[in-house]
């Protein structure tokens, strides 16, 4: 017995002892500094998507213009060379982003104040990134109340990228859409 307690004894200082070993662990660190995170982050792909807007109307140089993913009316009318002399480049909302396909068309002054601040099209579409209430209260199924929150869903999302994006807004479903999508446009 006491053979077994020597041996029990002599087993425990062992793993004590094993256990105790001190080992040094190296770890590597790499310092980044802030410049390289805000030139990575430049660099994130999305940023860099291309978009085409066609700028017509009034403007120097008409023509399809590739810009940045974010960029505004004003920076496409900038490629466009500016605004013409006679350009009524007030009725457009310049701080607004542009989206891919978008056409801008700046009027000239011999436009009629209506057709500018309307947001129906030559083609007799409705354009609801730019129409007012009044206007989007014309087509079937929209009421003064839900004409607001798509204006609110409007400004606080940018815009709408496809028509079918209306249907993110509450009261606007499948059958409101499918009376009002050949009426409309982005």
């Amino acid at each position: 017995m006491q053979w077994k307690m020597i041996i029990i004894t002599v087993c425990c200082v062992w793993m004590v002892a094993g256990c105790a070993r001190q080992e040094t662990i190296s770890l590597q660190t790499e310092t980044v500094t802030q410049e390289e995170i805000t030139q990575n982050a430049d660099d994130s792909p999305a940023d860099k998507e291309q978009i085409y807007v066609y700028v017509c109307g009034h403007v120097n140089q008409p023509g399809v213009y590739a810009l940045d993913n974010g960029a505004r009316i004003c920076d496409a009318l900038e490629k466009a060379g500016g605004t013409l002399e006679d350009a009524r480049a007030e009725a457009l909302d310049q701080a607004v982003c542009v989206t891919d396909g978008q056409t801008i068309y700046v009027p000239g002054m011999e436009d009629t104040q209506e057709d500018t601040q309307s947001g129906k099209e030559s083609d007799g579409l409705v354009n609801i990134n730019q129409a007012g209430e009044e206007e989007l209260m014309t087509l079937p199924g929209i009421g003064q109340s839900k004409a607001a929150v798509i204006i609110q869903y409007r400004e606080e999302h940018g815009g709408f990228q496809s028509t079918e994006e209306l249907m993110n807004i509450p009261g606007i479903k499948q059958g409101v859409f499918d009376k009002i999508k050949n009426s409309i446009k982005v």
